[in-house]
Parts: C-alpha cells; sequence; structure tokens
C-alpha cells in the first residue's frame, strides 16, 4: 500500500475494513456471544447473554459484526481466496463476501435482532449472529464498572461508547497479523495458509498501513499502551511477580486465572502497540519512547511484558530476587570426604539449606585448580552500565576454598598467590564483557581457608574427641576397647600431630581398618555441639566452625549486591 498523510488516517473506519488485511484475525480470535462469555469467565467476570445486550444497547461494548441472514448488494467485501473454515472467522469472511456482514456500530442497536433464541426455534438452526473481538475482552473490566454505575444512578441507557476501546481495539486486530505472534512465542495458521506466506505478509506491511486501514491515529500507540500498563499494574495481584512472568512461555502464563490472566492480556495489547510505536519510530513518524536508564520511579513502560526490553530484568536475575536463582551465592570447594558431610551440615545448622544460597564441591585433593570455577562459577555476569554503576545481570557467585594446609597452598605466601592468580583470571573474564571489577568487590570474591598446620580432622577435634570415635568405627579387634590399645592411639595420634601427617598415617599404624563416612556421622554430634558453643565468638577456635562463619558472612552479604560501581578512572562505554 502507498504510504499516505496521517492527517487522514485516524478518522473512523468500518470494522469491514479490516477484512482488507491479509490474515486478520488469524493470530487473534473472532468469537461468537457463547465463546466471549466462557472467555470472560475465565478472566474473572460472570456475564450473561441478557448483559451482553444491555452492554450493547448502551454503546458500552459493541460487537464488532452481525451477520446477516440477508444480502444486500453492494456490500460485498473482496476477501480474497480465503479458506472459509467452520469458526467465527469463517462466517465472518463468508458473510462478507455475500454482503451480509454488519458494522453494528454504524447500524446501532435494534431489539429485532435478538440475542437469546425465541421460543420456538430449532437451537441446531439458529444463532443470533453476534461476533466479538477476543481484544474486547481487555475493556470488559471496565465496560462493567460503567455499567454498574449508570444502573445504580438511574440514567440507563445512556447510548454513549467506552471511551477509546473501539478505537484500540480495530488497531490491535489491524497490528495482530504483525506482531502478535512474536509476542505469543507461537503462530496460528488457518487452512490452506503456508508460514511462508504470512512470514511474507509481515515483511511486506507496514504498522502505517495496517493502523490506516483500522483509523487509528499512530500518535495514541504510547497513551493507550501506558493506559493498559497503568490498568494491569493497579488490579493485578501478581504485579510483584511480573519480573518472573514475563520470562514465562504463552503456554505457561495462559494457565492463570481471573484479574492475573485478565491482566497479562493488557500487557500482550500493550505490547503489540508498543512495538507498532517502535517501528514508526524507527521510520520517525512518531517520537521515540523516553529512555527509562536511571529512573528512579516506575511508570507504566516499566512493566512492558517484552523481556528483550531494556529496563527489564534478565531470567537470572528475576531468579535470583525471588530466590529460585540456579547459581549459588557461594561455592565451597572442600578437599576429603569428611569436610563434604560436616561442611554442609555445619551451614544448614545455620539456616543455609537451599541450593541456591551456598553449594559444597568436593575437589578431591590439594593439587586441583579452580581456576576454571572461578571463571565461570564466580565472574559476574554483568548487564548494563547505568551511570556509576554495572547493573548484574545474575546473583553474584563467591568462591571460598577449603584445604588442607600442603601442595599450593602450604603456607599462607602461597595462599595469597593462588587467590591473586583467581582474582586475575575473574577479572580478566569480566573485562571481556566490557567492563571491570572494583578492587574491593574483587576481593571479595575469593577466600581461601587452610585447617592449620594439621590436616582436617587432627585440625579440628581433639584426641579426646577422635579416640572414642575410632574405637567405635574400627574394625573390631579384642583389644580395641582396652586402656593400653587408647594410650597407643593417643601416642599415634599425637605423633601424627607433631609431623602434620593425616589421619589415615596412625589409623594405620594401629593396623585397623576405619569408615571415614562412618567416622564423620560418629564425628558430627561432637561437631554440632562446637558449632552451639563458638558461633557467636567473634574468632572459634575450631577452624571448620570459624569456615562455616565466614561462609554465612559472604553469604549474607553478597544477597544484597545487584550492581558494581564503576571503578574511578575507568572509563568503559555506557
Amino acid at each position: 500500500m502507498p504510504k499516505g498523510d496521517f492527517a487522514v488516517k485516524h478518522q473512523e473506519r468500518s470494522t469491514l475494513d479490516l477484512l482488507k488485511i491479509p490474515f486478520v484475525f488469524t493470530q487473534d480470535e473472532l468469537l461468537d456471544t457463547g465463546s466471549f462469555i466462557r472467555k470472560a469467565k475465565e478472566r474473572g467476570h460472570h456475564l450473561r447473554l441478557d448483559t451482553l445486550r444491555a452492554l450493547h444497547n448502551s454503546g458500552l461494548l459493541v460487537p464488532l459484526y452481525r451477520v446477516s441472514d440477508t444480502p444486500v448488494e453492494g456490500r460485498q467485501v473482496d476477501v480474497g481466496n480465503v479458506f472459509l473454515e467452520r469458526n467465527p472467522r469463517g462466517w465472518v469472511m463468508s458473510a462478507a463476501q455475500e454482503g451480509r456482514l454488519r458494522d453494528p456500530r454504524q447500524e446501532g442497536y435494534s431489539a429485532a435482532w435478538p440475542y437469546m433464541r425465541p421460543d420456538g426455534v430449532d437451537a441446531r438452526s439458529w444463532w443470533n449472529g453476534f461476533i466479538y473481538s477476543s481484544w474486547q475482552l481487555i475493556g470488559l473490566n471496565e465496560a462493567l464498572v460503567r455499567y454498574r454505575i449508570v444502573r445504580q444512578n438511574d440514567i440507563w441507557p445512556i447510548r454513549r461508547p467506552a471511551s477509546g476501546i473501539r478505537p484500540m481495539v480495530l488497531a490491535l486486530a489491524a497490528l495482530s497479523p504483525r506482531y502478535l505472534a512474536g509476542i505469543l512465542g507461537r503462530i496460528n495458521l488457518p487452512g490452506g495458509v503456508e508460514e511462508q506466506e504470512l512470514w511474507r505478509f509481515r515483511s511486506g506491511f507496514a504498522a502505517e498501513d495496517l493502523l490506516s486501514l483500522s483509523g487509528f491515529n499512530p500518535a495514541g500507540l504510547r497513551g493507550h499502551a501506558e493506559t493498559l500498563l497503568a490498568q494491569a499494574h493497579s488490579r493485578d495481584p501478581l504485579i510483584k511477580w511480573l519480573p518472573l512472568v514475563r520470562h514465562t512461555s504463552y503456554s505457561g502464563w495462559s494457565k492463570l486465572k481471573a484479574d492475573p490472566l485478565d491482566c497479562m492480556w493488557k500487557r500482550v495489547a500493550a505490547e503489540v502497540l508498543l512495538q507498532a510505536h517502535d517501528d514508526l519510530a524507527e521510520d520517525r513518524l512518531v517520537e521515540p519512547l523516553p529512555d527509562l536508564t536511571g529512573e528512579g520511579w516506575w511508570t507504566p513502560l516499566h512493566d512492558r511484558l517484552n523481556p528483550r526490553y531494556e529496563e527489564a530484568a534478565t531470567l537470572e536475575r528475576a531468579l535470583g530476587d525471588f530466590g529460585l536463582s540456579p547459581h549459588p551465592r557461594v561455592i565451597v570447594l572442600v578437599e576429603g570426604e569428611t569436610e563434604l558431610i560436616h561442611v554442609p551440615r555445619l551451614l544448614a545448622e545455620l539456616g543455609l539449606t537451599d541450593p541456591q544460597q551456598v553449594r559444597v564441591q568436593r575437589c578431591k585433593g590439594s593439587k586441583v585448580s579452580p581456576q576454571l570455577i572461578a571463571r565461570y562459577g564466580v565472574t559476574p555476569r554483568v548487564g548494563r552500565r547505568v551511570g556509576e554503576v554495572w547493573l548484574l545481570d545474575a546473583t553474584p557467585t563467591a568462591l571460598v576454598i577449603a584445604m588442607d594446609a600442603e601442595n599450593k597452598w602450604a603456607t599462607p605466601e602461597k595462599c595469597e598467590a593462588e587467590r591473586q592468580a583467581l582474582l586475575a583470571a575473574v577479572q580478566e573474564e569480566a573485562r571481556s564483557q566490557g567492563a571491570e571489577i572494583p578492587e574491593d568487590y574483587l576481593d571479595f570474591l575469593v577466600t581461601v581457608h587452610v585447617w592449620g598446620e594439621d590436616k582436617y580432622e587432627l585440625a579440628n577435634f581433639t584426641d579426646d574427641e577422635l579416640i572414642p570415635v575410632i574405637a567405635h568405627v574400627a574394625d573390631r579387634e579384642p583389644k580395641a576397647d582396652s586402656l593400653e590399645w587408647r594410650a597407643r592411639m593417643r601416642q599415634f595420634l599425637e605423633e601424627a600431630r607433631a609431623a602434620h601427617h593425616d589421619i589415615k598415617v596412625p589409623i594405620g599404624r594401629m593396623r585397623i581398618k576405619v569408615d571415614k563416612v562412618a567416622m564423620a556421622e560418629a564425628l558430627w554430634p561432637v561437631l554440632r555441639g562446637k558449632l552451639e558453643s563458638e558461633f557467636s565468638e567473634p574468632a572459634p577456635v575450631t577452624p571448620v566452625i570459624d569456615l562455616a562463619k565466614r561462609v554465612y558472612d559472604v553469604c549474607q552479604r553478597i544477597s544484597g549486591i545487584r550492581a558494581m560501581r564503576v571503578p574511578d578512572g575507568f572509563g568503559g562505554s555506557s
């Protein structure tokens, strides 16, 4: 279609003009009165046919079409080569071709066109002929509110239309073939239509041409969309869940009922209008939407349904805000089987039970390099830069490494060298995203914790705590419980501490076998008692209690981080 002057495009048009649009009513729906009532019930409105009739009579909700039994010469509409399905769209197209289709807005209301089947008429051969657009459901709540007002104040009938709803419905019907499938993530193909034909239409018809056929003024797109978004914001009981709901598919949110479903469809309608506005703004036919970056207050445009909209929280960010993030706040790397049993239980005692809070991972030896975990598990996922901060797309994760003091973790100097190497790797990954982590934040992301000079069991438990447990879980020798046996066990433990050996050395010298898991289970009550007595102290005596305290503090601190400030002197692009 040739482009024309917008000044003549927003005169009121007949709904019959919409039928000139290829694929019209294929992505949205046409509904007979029964279907309209059922759809309204899904959105929390209990209608009856006599209510629909009263709304029609008052002009508050006028059907989009009336299918007549009587053809009129000269009223035929060329709808092209359309496959006439046995549904409301097929009935409308067939009636349009034969000159039997009417625009109820233009012909007015008449009691001669009953909504309810007259007595004595066979139900199989009669229907009332009224057809609604599914978009009219988004204005139903407002129409019913006005209906109750005029009834209560005895000013019935009023015979005037609900303000603004008809032009918007026509615009939505005209724009739906181009935009709705992309918003819902699904394409409806009517009979006899190939998908390529629909794509050719979408690329060949501009938004301004579609709006011209609907008679809608393009300057009103933003205003109508903002009104819909504001209505949804004020009525939706699930509004706080919108950051997450906007990432669900149509098959997910369409299962909602009552107000939440109604409000989601208002947002869908608003998104259709706003995407048309965006396209017109690219052609400089309307003013672009405002940049909301850094706005400190809510506007309706913040509620856009499109998850790709700049102001929309990413899925990872939304999951994190609801405590559903797949990314833990803290990853704890431990070395042995005993630590893998004790550390998660200690953290659970502190309330850190969810995988998105802390994840404890065994690395089976102190020689392992945690650099890959640091690079891909700890590096913040940087989003947009807003002023002096970078917004984070995902909840941040800190890394806590708990090892025996050996190999690369043998001395404080080696531990710090390894930590700095990990921090450098994290910073490198952040720079690859076009950002840089401030030093104070970077320093917080990686912590190295060793048990001291001794290995885990000897560092965290005394001989008096270990000996009865070893005696209990060891394979039973005749003298396992004797004083002599215990004295030898104590001697070997003391010698192991002096040499900083693993506990398996004194156990081996005793020529017994001990299941490490069984020993860890038996030591747990002892460790829980230490937690209760030491956790409130500034510096717990038991190293693993000190580790649990540090992890708890890191988890609490990192849970509130949503952004990083830009380092002084950093000139990254905004």
